[in-house]
């Protein structure tokens, strides 16, 4: 009851103009009260996770908005495109519901994080003083999360919301790491590195502390996909003729990586175990599909290649999806037998639907190859327009941050997260803003 009246206060607040406090409401519960509540307080009735609150409040505002602002819903290219998928969407739900046999509340459950591509109609009406205000309060929260997701290490005790924990060897040295990152310590770390709201010392210092707490996982693919981003944008603020040079070294080095490890990964076993898994010989690989610590790179590929067969066997699913049911629904387990999946605690079999360890495999699963296009094109929409602008730092850090999402979606579900819709919103916003002159 006392989240459900947060997010009244919040409303008010909005409706009274006070809109970056009451978007700093927002984002407490899209984000899990910053990383410091866990699902299990703020559940309350229907809601089961935070980000529920976040939908009731972000409905209402957008209601409100509706109805006392002229031209409220005048459509745009990104109005458009979010149209067309939602379109997508409730074809879904319905053929779900009719043809699949799922409950209506459990499709929407199941795609209800979409809905926070709506926040778009909250930003584009806000001045760009008020987008930036909010922008760097959630970066000051941001940095204070950070460090206390650093003192977890130094302290080795769990303060953020509690998750997965193991250790990491670094220099013989072993390390305790903790997977509890703020959700958008991501998003803040290009931004501290490009478009930095302070200067001089707090400039150097917030960098720091967002950039170490972001290779504080010790992640490799988060390393990599950091050097990666990091690269692209050192060579995009070059000179053209420089740029040139850079990208024409550059391509010949990767040319000899690939040529060379690429041999190495055609007689590796990794890639053995893909192909079986692509002619449907599951059984037969080496993966070890009981031991998550062991999930590599195969595992992943694994998973997708399995869940592409299903779509392939069944012309329906390529259109619409296997199915919008929770992951713990009996018809689940009735309709699917992976064997690639996160194993669950409670029963030990594989996961069929969910998984935390590539986006895509969810995407094509729940939707098809039909909605996984369209959701996509949302964010290659976004990524276009920031390379477009990258030579605003606004836009640079937020297409290096497309950037670094994609090299990550192969390791995560990066493009499953409300924040990974939500913060390129803000700053689509700002750009679009300073180019029309508006305040």
């Amino acid at each position: 009851m006392f989240f459900l009246l947060t997010i009244i206060l919040a409303i008010v607040l909005y409706v009274l103009d006070h809109k970056v406090a009451a978007l700093l409401v927002f984002f407490f519960y899209l984000t899990s009260g910053f990383n410091l509540v866990p699902e299990e307080a703020t559940k309350f009735m229907f809601i089961s996770k935070g980000y529920d609150f976040a939908l009731i409040m972000l409905f209402a505002v957008i209601g409100i908005d509706a109805v006392f602002i002229r031209n409220y819903l005048k459509p745009d290219k990104l109005i458009w495109l979010c149209a067309v998928f939602f379109v997508f969407l409730a074809v879904c739900v319905y053929y779900n519901m009719k043809s699949v046999g799922v409950q209506t509340a459990e499709c929407f459950r199941t795609i209800r994080y979409h809905f926070f591509w709506l926040a778009y109609l909250i930003f584009r009406n806000m001045t760009k003083e008020k987008l930036e205000q909010l922008l760097k309060c959630l970066f000051v929260v941001t940095v204070f999360c950070s460090v206390l997701f650093l003192l977890q290490i130094v302290l080795d005790e769990t303060i953020l919301v509690a998750t997965v924990k193991s250790t990491a060897s670094l220099l013989g040295i072993r390390i305790p790491r903790y997977y509890n990152q703020p959700e958008m310590l991501t998003f803040f770390a290009f931004m501290a590195i490009y478009r930095n709201p302070f200067k001089g010392i707090f400039k150097m210092l917030t960098t720091v502390i967002l950039v170490a707490a972001l290779l504080g996982a010790f992640h490799r693919n988060v390393w990599a996909a950091l050097l990666i981003a990091a690269s692209i944008g050192y060579v995009l603020q070059l000179p053209r003729l420089k740029r040139v040079r850079v990208v024409a070294v550059a391509s010949a080095a990767a040319l000899f990586v690939v040529v060379f490890f690429g041999y190495r990964f055609a007689k590796s076993r990794t890639f053995i175990d893909i192909q079986k898994v692509a002619a449907g010989n599951i059984t037969d690989t080496d993966i070890d599909l009981d031991d998550l610590t062991e999930s590599t790179f195969a595992f992943r590929i694994a998973h997708l290649l399995e869940r592409n067969k299903y779509l392939i066997d069944n012309p329906k699913a390529r259109f619409f999806g296997g199915g919008l049911m929770n992951e713990t629904s009996k018809l689940t387990y009735s309709m699917f037998d992976f064997d690639v999946g996160t194993v669950e605690e409670v029963s030990g079999n594989p996961a069929q639907l969910d998984t935390p360890d590539i986006s895509y495999s969810v995407l094509l699963i729940r939707y098809g190859y039909v909605g996984t296009v369209l959701n996509m094109m949302l964010f290659v929409y976004l990524a276009v327009f920031f390379c477009k602008h990258r030579d605003n730092r606004y836009g640079l850090f937020s297409f290096l941050f497309f950037i670094f999402s994609l090299v990550t979606s192969f390791f995560s579900w990066t493009f499953i997260l409300p924040i990974t819709i939500v913060m390129p919103l803000i700053t689509f916003c700002i750009i679009k803003k300073e180019e029309s002159g508006c305040e």
